[in-house]
């Protein structure tokens, strides 16, 4: 079975799980939303209509873009704007209820393989440009993803490092100018992929940022494309004030008839960065001005506080629902005392109220309570829970009993890294209340928003815990246990294993099922790895966000996008008329 085939399920909704319906039919028409809006069965929209070319579309957020830089940003905000100005060798489909399918971009198809799908060949399209018109040739792929390696840069996406570095020694183009032999490019048009091991879901790496192509003599250094970006996509950088705004026109030399995906409606975006998430809230829900032609950007949804205010047609008709391909949870530092004592982090999993985690993300229309780290959707899953308790509320009785066996029945104090985001640190504040309860008292390390990832993904800079998010549209245990559990894969910088667990077991078991070529095989052994996993406890998974985002009442073709942390993904919205 061919996993990147599964079709979206999309977002599992408030008292209950409601399959909402495609954007394509199936939904209901919002009243008073206008024509050509689909909603849900509770009036959020799936689509929010029909886009024309024009216009400017505005981003509203309290967050900057971490990095300009592919091979460096890593969260779901910035990987959704690189979409916008960079293009890959694959990516995902902007078509509605099909966002995890994998398919071409600058590639011809989505790759061919070998029979045991250890080597990998893309051929290139023809009339691909950079913005200066420099064509874009199968060594900018080699020198871009070898670039990638580099310790300065090496801080974004890194599913492609053990399939072409397997010894973890290559340190990037710059310290090594002969490069990856994992990487053959035998002419301008035609790039090979060499892997370590055999993998069936190349294409979906295929799809990640860092294999964004970069042509070698205009990039001056490492850090040279963070400055001065070189966009492939369908737009470019028209103008940046860190911190203020962003703003992109149209690319002159993006060919519209070689990328299928991407529609590119708008003649402009506009970023606006440092607002107050409370004032996004109320722009977006006044919607006056320029905010009907808005939308609040993926690291700012809606906050619970004003959940209440939108619940009439006509603001629920504009509110898209994010589906759940993310898991929240916390991580805990196996090599921070006393966190590397089993029993310490088995009466944390007990002692947690993750029904006051799931009020404090915004109740059940804004969160989904889960107890291992597999998205719903994820081919044979089997949901368990290894640290039951009444209602959710945790069982402080059994975390007590495991404190005191391990020597802390007056519990320890420790430090919890938690992201400048009011949901988030809603979210540490729960964690808080849950752990005093046992006699864990934490105190919250508050690091600023736009840094966060990039701070706990460098394990010098780690405290006890760290609340955090991992998602992927690639529906596989690949992307979703192996980043976070390998130990083999802890990293000085742009570290994904954030409660640094090295336990041969599990690096054992990733081993074996990485190799296995039959997915249905390679699933089942995946979502029994994932119970392995949660009884060594290295985290507490806390919930499946089904965030808000609204739009504004001009925006069109607007709808959870999987591909895009299940958020609204930039490259598909319009405007209605772009003449308002």
């Amino acid at each position: 079975m061919n996993r990147r085939r599964f079709r979206l399920v999309a977002a599992i909704v408030a008292a209950g799980s409601l399959l909402l319906a495609g954007c394509g039919g199936g939904g209901n028409s919002a009243s008073g939303a206008g024509a050509n809006v689909e909603t849900d069965a509770q009036g959020f929209a799936l689509n929010t209509g029909p886009a024309q070319k024009g216009g400017t579309v505005n981003i509203l957020g309290a967050v900057d873009l971490s990095h300009l830089d592919p091979e460096m940003g890593n969260d779901g905000n910035v990987l959704n704007f690189y979409r916008l100005i960079y293009r890959q060798l694959t990516t995902y489909s902007n078509e509605p209820g099909k966002g995890t399918t994998v398919v071409p971009d600058l590639a011809t198809d989505t790759g061919q393989p070998n029979a045991d799908k250890t080597v990998w060949t893309f051929t290139l399209k023809d009339n691909i440009f950079y913005q200066d018109g420099t064509p874009i040739k199968a060594q900018d792929f080699k020198f871009s993803i070898e670039r990638s390696f580099d310790p300065a840069v090496a801080i974004g996406q890194n599913y492609h490092r053990p399939y072409l570095d397997p010894s973890g020694q290559y340190q990037g183009v710059y310290k090594d100018p002969a490069g990856l032999k994992s990487i053959e490019v035998p002419d301008d048009k035609t790039i090979v992929f060499h892997l370590s091991k055999p993998l069936a879901g190349f294409p979906d790496i295929a799809a990640t940022a860092v294999f964004t192509p970069f042509p070698a003599d205009k990039v001056t250094g490492p850090t040279s494309i963070d400055q001065n970006p070189i966009a492939s996509g369908p737009y470019m950088i028209d103008g940046y004030t860190r911190g203020s705004q962003l703003t992109l026109s149209r690319n002159p030399n993006w060919k519209p008839e070689t990328d299928d995906v991407r529609p590119a409606y708008p003649d402009n975006y506009k970023f606006i960065f440092g607002l107050d998430p409370s004032t996004i809230d109320q722009r977006m829900i006044s919607d006056q001005g320029e905010d009907k032609n808005a939308i609040a950007s993926s690291t700012n949804p809606l906050l619970a506080a004003s959940l209440s205010r939108i619940q009439q047609p006509q603001f629920k008709s504009r509110t898209v629902r994010n589906v759940p391909n993310c898991t929240t949870y916390m991580a805990m530092n196996t090599t921070k005392q006393p966190l590397g004592d089993l029993r310490v982090r088995q009466a944390i999993n007990y002692a947690v109220d993750l029904k006051s985690n799931q009020a404090a993300t915004g109740g059940e229309q804004m969160a989904t309570i889960t107890h291992d780290m597999l998205t719903p959707e994820v081919p044979g899953r089997v949901p368990f829970n290894l640290y039951p308790s009444a209602g959710d509320q945790g069982d402080v009785a059994k975390a007590k009993e495991l404190l005191t066996e391990a020597g802390y029945p007056n519990g320890f104090e420790a430090t919890i890294d938690v992201r400048s985001i009011p949901v988030w640190k809603a979210q540490a504040e729960a964690m808080q209340q849950s752990l005093e309860r046992v006699g864990i008292k934490l105190t919250l390390n508050v690091i600023d928003a736009s840094t966060y990832y990039e701070v706990i993904a460098t394990p010098a800079k780690q405290h006890e815990m760290a609340i955090t998010g991992w998602c992927s549209p690639w529906l596989s245990g690949i992307p979703l246990l192996q980043p976070l559990f390998d130990g083999r894969q802890i990293t000085a910088t742009g570290n994904q294993n954030i409660s640094q667990i090295n336990d041969p077991e599990i690096n054992k078991r990733l081993d074996e099922i990485s190799v296995i070529t039959d997915l249905d095989q390679q699933n089942a052994e995946y979502a029994e790895l994932n119970k392995q996993i949660m009884e060594k406890a290295p985290v507490v998974p806390l919930d499946w966000a089904t965030n808000l985002q609204m739009a504004g009442s001009n925006v069109a073709n607007a709808f959870a996008h999987p591909g895009r942390t299940g958020y609204i993904d930039y490259t598909s919205v319009g405007l209605k008329d772009p003449t308002k």
